[in-house]
């Protein structure tokens, strides 16, 4: 291998690097997202064992999931610090889950969201826990997102420390 081609390897490894550290900062946004849609799918999958027709509301939410899915999958190819639709799903994800903590407890017979579930205070602690803990999550998530989008993320310090590591580098050759 010639130095011209080492060189050029070189930098194409290097502008990857950096790709991959900008795709990196919303690490945290994915796996939240993941873990939200399978707890969806596994509410979906139990609500149609039962048949229930509120099998739609799980249903609807990892339709909206698969939004910010996209979202992410389009930031590898064009980096960006602000994930507009992801904001969004977030957002409506919050406010579904109050609205669903809100049911479980007083308005909806605990019954029709939860069919598969004995109607008792430890299903409806169960329920509300896993709904609390989405809902912080959620909260994590429009933080951190905020964050990016303000460039205020420890990942972007170390991308620009990088970068600068790289510019003298190049300037020494």
């Amino acid at each position: 291998m010639n130095e011209s081609a080492r060189v050029l390897l070189e930098r194409r490894r290097q502008e990857q690097s950096v790709k991959s550290m900008y795709y990196n900062r919303y690490l945290l946004i994915r796996y939240v997202i993941a873990a939200i849609f399978f707890t969806n799918l596994y509410w979906l999958i139990c609500m149609i064992m039962v048949r229930s027709s509120l099998y739609v509301i799980p249903l609807l939410l990892m339709m909206i999931l698969t939004i910010s899915m996209a979202e992410q999958v389009k930031i590898y190819s064009a980096p960006t610090n602000d994930a507009r639709y992801t904001k969004y799903v977030f957002v409506v994800l919050l406010w579904t889950d109050v609205l669903l903590a809100v049911m479980t407890c007083f308005a909806v017979p605990f019954d029709q969201l939860y069919p598969f579930l004995l109607n008792e205070n430890k299903s409806r602690g169960l329920v509300l826990a896993i709904l609390f803990i989405q809902i912080c999550l959620t909260l994590l998530s429009l933080n951190r997102l905020r964050q990016i989008k303000n460039n205020e993320d420890k990942h972007y310090c170390r991308i620009q420390q990088y970068e600068k590591t790289l510019q003298r580098k190049r300037g020494s050759f």
